[in-house]
């Protein structure tokens, strides 16, 4: 029930097919290591980076090396083999022999920089030359991972609708990139970032934690100090259920208001309408000073539904009595839903649709 970022995740990602490493800095920095001086000797031009006129600058292999070396924790890879062998080949027969001297003598040691300013095609040759390693794995370096995690801090602080949470952002962004690095992710699985009922999607949510939002709601997983806000004669207890258009429903008691809910197991909290929210507050069930926030919820049929989070005590249902619930209350609510916030303070719940029976062991 409580929105879930499914689209925001996919935002963050799909950025990472115009991300790479620096590649004007890291051709800079290899080209600089290498001598600029033409070989005098008759060579294999195949074995070499030549200027346009087919005089040959320096060895490909010795080009590639030195590119390899550049991509820190990915320098052993076939993605980075492939990278490199690429910008090889593009640079091969680019520039004429001219054009490097005009460089060097206006721009110095970011002579290459300059080239590559000047020749659009190169620059987006060289960015194809990742995208083709991508297809591979997406993550298969250093430079990678960095620009990933920070593109997607970027992409999530443009896009969450809530508050993030910025002391868990980073790991959160850690952990995701990271996931996707451990699996190698090829560009064609990035599209699953945007199924919540992909592996990919689904892994990172359960690994990572989710989008680290500030939430309205207290509700987490089962965790043995729950028990503590069960109350009963007895650690387990049968309710009686029945079957309305294939949903479950049962009795809840809160206060004097006796009424049939739906159980969501999908649902993060207890959600009712506002107006019987004012006749609860009217008995003093709870009151303002119970309030938490306001939060954005999703239903069952995909409605977004705005409502204010209150902390409530003494939920009935059978034998049960459970405190420190998390209710939300919204004017476009009809059918009263029964979420995680009540069936996750139990060890153990079990629906037995031949008996019609919810169980719950504390």
């Amino acid at each position: 029930m409580c929105l879930f970022e499914a689209q925001l995740i996919f935002s963050c990602f799909k950025g990472i097919y115009y991300l790479c490493v620096s590649m004007r800095n890291l051709l800079l920095l290899i080209f600089l290591s290498l001598s600029f001086t033409a070989y005098s000797q008759p060579v294999p031009k195949d074995d070499f980076i030549n200027t346009k006129e087919g005089v040959p600058l320096f060895g490909k292999r010795l080009f590639i090396t030195k590119c390899r070396e550049k991509i820190k924790s990915g320098e052993d890879s076939q993605e980075a083999l492939q990278v490199c062998a690429c910008n090889a080949q593009k640079l091969d027969a680019r520039f004429t022999y001219k054009q490097y001297r005009e460089a060097w003598n206006a721009a110095g040691d970011e002579w290459l920089d300059f080239l590559i300013e000047q020749d659009s095609v190169l620059k987006a040759d060289i960015q194809k030359c990742y995208q083709t390693a991508w297809k591979r794995n997406v993550f298969f370096s250093d430079a990678q991972v960095k620009s990933a995690k920070e593109g997607m801090k970027e992409s999530l602080k443009k896009s969450v609708k809530d508050s993030l949470d910025e002391k868990k952002l980073d790991a959160y962004c850690d952990c995701a990139v990271n996931v996707m690095k451990e699996r190698k992710v090829p560009a064609k699985r990035m599209d699953e970032l945007a199924n919540p009922n992909s592996f990919l999607y689904n892994e990172i949510a359960y690994r990572c934690g989710g989008v680290p939002v500030k939430r309205v709601s207290e509700t987490t997983g089962w965790k043995p100090s729950l028990a503590a806000d069960v109350h009963g004669v007895s650690d387990i207890d049968t309710v009686n259920i029945i079957t309305v258009n294939a949903m479950t429903k049962l009795k809840v008691k809160i206060g004097s208001f006796v009424y049939i809910w739906l159980l969501d197991s999908g649902a993060t909290d207890l959600l009712i309408s506002d107006s019987l929210a004012t006749q609860m507050m009217e008995q003093q069930l709870f009151s303002e000073k119970d309030f938490l926030g306001n939060a954005t919820y999703n239903v069952a049929n995909g409605k977004e539904v705005n409502c204010r989070v209150y902390k409530i005590n003494n939920v009935q249902i059978g034998k049960f009595t459970i405190d420190n619930i998390m209710l939300a209350t919204s004017p476009d609510v009809q059918d009263y839903l029964l979420g995680k916030s009540f069936l996750n303070k139990f060890s153990r719940w079990t629906i037995d649709n031949r008996r019609e029976l919810l169980i719950l062991e504390k």
